[in-house]
């Protein structure tokens, strides 16, 4: 049997996005206010899928999706861009995923629901590894410890490269056994908050010197302020660009991901242009209501390389 083959292969949850936009005021208990906004779209690992293929990236996604309308929604919609699917799997049990984001002033809020996980859904993301070729494997997260440590450990096996986005949740509750799980991987892709909670540092500089001790190459996403590259005693800064208005942050570091990725490791391009390529992906996602429905193709991506990186 001929195997999927992948540039990257990416393992993560599928959710399922409902954003309020135009928010006059944030909400307060006991008040109802009114937005002038309501999008609904994928999130998560969806975004990362999505802005990849868009870049002309070869993915593949082993998603895990649901019987229920959510999963459902998400699965089509990356249907519908072109997502790799075949290593997904649709079980005949509900599985919702589902977080309503309100953006506010630059910022935004969220509130999340998710079922308990299928008691099998570890055992399709192992197995992914064994029915598919891949140069690169890219995990959403770090908050099952015990499973991300075994497909990091599976993935090497194989041969592949690995990358480790980090994702917030009870997991940064213990930083020392966060710490433990990504000098696993070759890249950790933090954002700058989750970078300063994992190396328990108060100041990038420092937090950067705490995990470029432990792995080989740390990317933290800094919103509007771009990105910072840590590699063992080397540390780069690239400005974010301007893309205009900000309308939406919501999964504009999954967008940079697949940016900085397509770089890394589709073109083994110098890191300063990796991390152009990611804050370019990350800041066009902002101008749109969702994390991927801004995200560029790879030829408005290298026009805005053009502007701003060359």
């Amino acid at each position: 049997m001929t195997l999927p083959t992948y540039d990257i292969l990416l393992i993560g949850d599928y959710f399922f996005d409902q954003i309020y936009t135009g928010l006059s005021e944030f909400p307060e208990l006991g008040r109802e206010i009114c937005t002038s906004g309501l999008t609904t779209t994928g999130g998560a690992m969806y975004i990362t899928a999505a802005a990849l293929t868009r870049l002309g990236v070869n993915v593949g996604w082993a998603a895990y999706f649901g019987n229920d309308y959510y999963s459902q929604f998400v699965r089509n919609l990356a249907l519908r861009e072109g997502v790799d699917l075949s290593l997904a799997k649709n079980s005949d049990q509900c599985y919702r995923l589902v977080t309503t984001s309100l953006p506010y002033q630059g910022e935004r809020a969220f509130v999340t629901f998710a079922d308990p996980e299928p008691p099998d859904v570890y055992d399709h993301w192992l197995d992914s590894l064994n029915h598919s070729d891949f140069k690169h494997l890219h995990l959403g997260g770090m908050e099952r410890t015990v499973f991300t440590r075994a497909v990091i450990r599976r993935a090497k096996e194989r041969g592949a490269t690995v990358s480790l986005d980090c994702s917030d949740g009870s997991h940064l509750n213990n930083p020392c056994d966060c710490r433990e799980t990504l000098a696993l991987a070759d890249i950790f892709m933090p954002n700058a908050r989750e970078a300063l909670v994992v190396s328990e540092k108060s100041d990038l500089p420092s937090a950067l010197k705490v995990l470029t001790g432990l792995v080989k190459l740390v990317v933290i996403k800094d919103g509007a302020n771009g990105c910072w590259i840590g590699q063992g005693d080397d540390v780069i800064h690239i400005p974010g660009i301007d893309p205009g208005a900000v309308i939406d942050t919501t999964g504009a570091g999954d967008c940079f991901s697949a940016g900085f990725l397509r770089g890394w490791v589709c073109e083994n391009a110098p890191l300063a242009t990796c991390g152009c390529y990611g804050n370019i992906c990350g800041g066009l996602s902002v101008t749109g209501v969702g994390g991927a429905t801004a995200a560029p193709t790879y030829e408005q991506m290298m026009r805005w390389m053009e502007k701003t990186c060359v």
